[in-house]
């Protein structure tokens, strides 16, 4: 896993590295420039032409210190700074007058033309913005934009918001960023994610229990994908019992789509209770089921490991009713996603389940549940989400092409498996069959939450990578779990 920061605490993490620690920040820059050097030697050679673009704060610093060593080796490199050197920092200033001393002088602004230019790298704000962009620095990063040429940012590309992701008036479109110590938000949240580019995370000297002690965020990666270990001595019963209440007379496919994906994450067993019109279509489908009827409910309660109720089910007072049952007579961790989280909203239901809540909201679901307009949720992921799990004491998973997962007083997790092709119907259903599938093996609840997330957006980037993002339908998610799945778990949280 890798930790992610806001803006102040990283901030936070630079103050302490400095004055705490007492790691020059001259060391931390030379290494920061050293690194987005490294990047543009991989992108030009020494017959290329290469333009740096400096603000006058810190991240400017960076800039011109990545000018004088890619001069040191031999590159084609001028150099303008955006701004009044007059208000600029102290680092930055002593940067440029080492510059000037070697005798490089920065151009006028307005006499460069950026498409003489083969390689570009900004280094204008950083993460430190916070305001609107506006005057000479909109000028210079529009003509950034409008020339064509790669762009490698250092750390952001200015205008980014590092906290939310949001443009600030307008941004630079990197095509490479190089960051430093720990990936920030708006690395990570759209439309920040797209203007990024590739980016790449290097170490230049904060220590990680440094960054650990200050972050409210985090990512898995490829190397956390774990999974609960299976025993060689063991049978069904081993892998858990898993009970799903979905699927109304029309809805057949939404409780197929979850049960299915449970089955597939290595559940023992999975009941499913649905419309007895449904039980044709299910048990051909997937024999592998059992099948009940609605009225089975509270005995399937008390045979049950976890449990699943929404996926389909419509919104209804019999819904309600068997809502409340769940919560009344439920024992087990208790996944509610799709129509369950309807019904919630609909009839205003105050959940306070003590076995363990997952809630898996998506946009418009969680603006019903917290009574507000889609906008105010946009407005802020990370903290509509914590919002969401503090409202309603659960684990809360917003659904969003970067999926947030979150709980009361913990890290938020930031989602960065999964791609544009997983829009399509059905999708959600099978996250949740996957998720509860995890608490059916025995993770935790916030553990099969995250991992659940993680797993199903890899498994959405394997069947991308089969058939294209047109293509593809939630039954290939199910389909590419068996490439995302194995290995031995180890909690990670």
């Amino acid at each position: 896993m890798r930790y992610v920061l806001k803006n102040q605490e990283m901030q936070t993490v630079d103050h302490e590295t400095i004055h705490g620690i007492g790691i020059p920040g001259l060391v931390l820059m030379e290494r920061a420039s050293k690194a987005v050097a490294d990047k543009a030697a991989q992108i030009a050679d020494h017959s290329q032409r290469i333009l740096i673009i400096s603000g006058i704060g810190n991240n400017g610093g960076d800039a011109l210190a990545c000018t004088r060593i890619l001069l040191e080796q031999d590159y084609l490199v001028d150099y303008m700074i955006v701004g009044n050197i007059e208000k600029a920092s102290a680092d930055l200033k002593l940067q440029l007058q080492i510059l000037k001393n070697l005798g490089y002088f920065p151009i006028d602004c307005e006499d460069i033309n950026f498409h003489e230019y083969d390689l570009l790298i900004e280094g204008i704000f950083g993460v430190g913005l916070s305001r609107e962009v506006g005057g000479v620095y909109k000028e210079v990063i529009e003509r950034i934009n409008a020339c064509g040429k790669p762009v490698i940012a250092i750390d952001i590309p200015s205008g980014i918001s590092g906290d939310s992701g949001k443009i600030l008036g307008c941004a630079v479109h990197a095509s490479s960023t190089v960051t430093f110590g720990g990936y920030k938000r708006g690395h990570l949240l759209y439309p920040g994610r797209e203007y990024c580019g590739d980016i790449k995370l290097v170490s230049i000297g904060f220590h990680n229990q440094t960054i650990k002690k200050y972050a409210t965020g985090y990512i898995l990666e490829e190397s956390d994908h774990l999974m609960p270990e299976r025993k060689a001595y063991s049978n069904k019963g081993s892998y858990g019992k898993i009970l799903i209440i979905a699927g109304n007379e029309t809805m057949s496919g939404a409780a197929c789509f979850a049960a299915e994906a449970a089955l597939r994450m290595g559940a023992g067993l999975v009941k499913v209770l649905s419309d007895v019109q449904n039980r044709s279509v299910l048990q051909t489908k997937l024999p592998e089921i059992l099948f009940g009827e609605r009225k089975d409910l509270e005995e399937s309660l008390e045979w049950c490991d976890c449990i699943l109720f929404g996926p389909g089910v419509g919104v209804s007072e019999e819904m309600k009713e068997m809502l409340e049952m769940v919560l009344k007579k439920g024992k087990k961790p208790l996944v509610i996603d799709a129509d369950g989280l309807n019904i919630i909203s609909r009839f205003n239901m105050k959940i306070d389940y003590p076995y363990g809540t997952i809630m898996t909201p998506h946009l418009m679901e969680a603006a019903r549940l917290m009574s507000c307009d889609i906008t105010q949720i946009k407005e802020d992921l990370c903290q509509s989400a914590q919002d969401l799990a503090e409202k309603y004491h659960c684990t809360a998973v917003l659904k969003d092409a970067t999926t947030i997962v979150a709980r009361e007083d913990d890290l938020v997790y930031i989602n960065q498996s999964g791609n544009d092709g997983m829009a399509t119907g059905g999708s959600g259903d099978v996250l949740a069959g996957m998720i509860t599938g995890l608490l059916g093996e025995g993770l935790s609840v916030h553990e099969a939450a995250v991992h659940g997330v993680y797993l199903h957006g890899l498994a959405g980037d394997h069947a991308k990578h089969d058939l294209g993002a047109y293509s593809m339908i939630a039954s290939d998610i199910i389909a590419h779990i068996k490439d995302v799945t194995g290995g031995n778990y180890e909690p990670v949280l």
